[in-house]
């Protein structure tokens, strides 16, 4: 393998920021990156002044900016090169601070959990690799599964509502076809309660715990309503995300067309509705409803397995992380609670993604009976 020195090192970092490194140049300084235990001495070694530091700095946030990459740790940059290095670690093709493998994987077991469809008839577990088809008590077919999509077959002479519940484990993702071909896509740790069929003149309506994407065939006789704890959804026929996870934050994001989103207390007290247009989340604050803008890729990206956490606190960003990997993460590095923080992640490892977390927030873990423990760094180390 060839090493670079410091002055070559230097030289292809610069080529990197032009854009000019071919894929071996990249990969060689990946590899010299990673030949670093101290992140703030990469820099050092270099000999960057001080001039230099803030034009890489600059280079590199615009080049984050406007690839839509987003980088671990902008409250933790006590030393902005830190920073520097981890907008590197991620921007560089993922793969500086992006390992496939770890020997700490295997201390961490994770349960292997079903998606479980609760119908009339009793449980069905529902795995993302097989096919085949859901009956009810008469033997008559109501919907099909084929890998990880579970399809319910349409009945227009449906005259009563019966209901079916499907619940998504954490560590997993769901897509249900509804019978009115409404495709709802459910994140890990949700839980949606809906008819198998419609009934004509009534409200198209279904329960959620949890998130879930819904892309709703439209039908103006019959709107469509989603109902949670302290919200309600109501619409024609569009694309919207709901987050109604418990203790979290619980909001509305429309990505076109156009809902109404209404406030409902624990009597289920509807609030005056509040229509949003695409581009706006509608969130549940004690008040009543916030509007803001918001970009609706950061909120729909876990559609497509991508975690993006913008400017989040880390008590949220470890809710996400517990569901999107089943894990369970004890932090005891009180600092890290009123910190937000910014970060993308798609494929990586849950050993990966805690890995770019110690680097950019400067603190230690391990892995204890399956549970990972956050400790605030020890001096020197």
């Amino acid at each position: 393998m060839k090493y670079l020195n410091k002055k070559q090192a230097q030289s292809l970092f610069e080529k990197y920021l032009k854009g000019e490194c071919s894929p071996e140049e990249e990969r060689l300084l990946e590899a010299f990156l990673d030949s670093y235990q101290d992140d703030s001495k990469i820099w050092t070694d270099w000999g960057f002044d001080a001039s230099k530091k803030q034009e890489i700095w600059d280079k590199i946030k615009q080049q984050t900016l406007n690839e839509k990459k987003y980088a671990i740790g902008r409250v933790y940059h006590q030393d902005w090169i830190k920073y520097a290095a981890v907008v590197v670690g991620i921007t560089l093709i993922s793969l500086f601070y992006f390992k496939n493998s770890n020997a700490q994987d295997y201390l961490l077991p994770v349960d292997e959990e079903m998606v479980v469809l609760q119908t009339g008839e009793g449980k069905n577990n529902l795995s993302e690799n097989s096919a085949g088809d859901i009956l009810d008590q008469d033997g008559k077919v109501i919907a099909s599964q084929e890998g990880g999509v579970l399809s319910y077959k349409k009945n227009s002479s449906s005259k009563e509502l019966v209901y079916n519940e499907i619940n998504v484990p954490k560590g997993k993702t769901f897509k249900l076809v509804l019978s009115d071909g409404t495709q709802v896509y459910l994140n890990a740790g949700t839980n949606l309660r809906f008819p198998i069929s419609f009934v004509p003149g009534n409200l198209r309506e279904v329960f959620l715990e949890g998130e879930a994407y819904f892309e709703v065939t439209r039908d103006e006789a019959n709107p469509f309503v989603v109902q949670s704890d302290d919200m309600q959804v109501k619409v024609l026929g569009t694309h919207f995300n709901v987050s109604s996870y418990n203790g979290s934050e619980q909001h509305t994001v429309l990505v076109e067309g156009s809902v109404s989103v209404s406030h409902q207390g624990g009597a289920r007290e509807i609030s005056e509705p509040r229509v949003i247009k695409p581009g706006q989340k509608a969130s549940v604050v004690p008040e009543g409803l916030n509007v803001e803008e918001v970009d609706v890729g950061d909120y729909i990206a876990w559609t497509q397995d991508i975690l993006i956490f913008n400017d989040e606190s880390f008590p949220e960003i470890i809710k996400k992380i517990e569901r999107r990997y089943n894990v369970e993460i004890q932090n005891n590095y009180a600092e890290l609670t009123s910190a937000r923080f910014n970060g993308k992640f798609n494929e990586e490892s849950i050993i990966d993604l805690m890995n770019t977390f110690k680097e950019s927030a400067n603190f230690d873990y391990q892995i204890n009976d399956g549970k990972i423990i956050i400790n605030k760094k020890e001096s020197g180390l």
